[in-house]
């Protein structure tokens, strides 16, 4: 089976292909953010329903998982501001049948267990699905075992081991020691993570898990990354 395993994709489907793919993975910031008022958050949430669900509908045959990053508003819109300027707005996303979004979620595709979670460690307390280092933990302790594919927003962080996931960045920022123990623990056989666009794409192994970052972009939101395949 045929995994295509990309992130951080900000608006920009260009030149994503998906073809002889069986799964498509998407480890968040996958909507276009101009700002973060309530209208730029509720034109994230039509750029869902209409590029992104027509993107969905033009692979039909490919199941499309994702989870939200920390550019994703999208899915707090009305939690955010349901109740004031956007108060009647139709904020459902609508997602095509063969997407499926995950939050703190499960679900089987193809026989393939996934689990995909969106929270990072605090950037500046104005972003989407941050969260300081105890909930972190609680979150990612929710991680199951016998996972075939982990997919989140954040990297986990390890400075532990000879590894170049941080390559020229701040890791103390981005990455979550709370992921890395989780990782450990519950020993997926494959995770997926974005958030860090210009870290490194090589396969990093952590305890029995290869991680993989995938995210597509670099720093000047540019097609930088091919997506990752893999064959489970």
């Amino acid at each position: 089976m045929k995994i295509l395993a990309t992130s951080d994709l900000h608006g920009n489907l260009d030149q994503l292909d998906l073809s002889g793919v069986d799964v498509a993975v998407i480890a968040g910031d996958v909507a276009p953010l101009k700002g973060r008022g309530p209208w730029h958050i509720y034109d994230q949430v039509k750029w869902m329903r209409t590029k992104f669900a027509d993107f969905c509908k033009k692979w039909s045959s490919v199941k499309i998982v994702f989870t939200p990053g920390n550019h994703d508003f999208f899915p707090l819109a009305r939690e955010k501001f349901g109740n004031t300027v956007l108060s009647g707005k139709n904020l459902s996303l609508e997602l095509p049948d063969n997407c499926t979004m995950l939050i703190d979620q499960e679900c089987e595709v193809c026989g393939l267990k996934i689990y995909g979670t969106p929270w990072v460690p605090i950037i500046s307390h104005s972003w989407a699905f941050e969260a300081e280092h105890d909930v972190l933990e609680e979150k990612f302790s929710k991680i199951p075992k016998g996972l075939d594919i982990l997919v989140t927003h954040s990297p986990p962080r390890f400075n532990f081991v000879d590894v170049s996931l941080f390559y020229g960045v701040d890791s103390d920022r981005f990455g979550s020691h709370e992921l890395a123990d989780a990782i450990f623990v519950k020993e997926p056989k494959f995770m997926f993570c974005g958030h860090i666009h210009t870290g490194s794409h090589d396969m990093n192994k952590l305890g029995k898990t290869e991680v993989y970052n995938v995210s597509r972009l670099d720093e000047g939101y540019s097609i930088a990354y091919q997506p990752c395949m893999v064959e489970i």
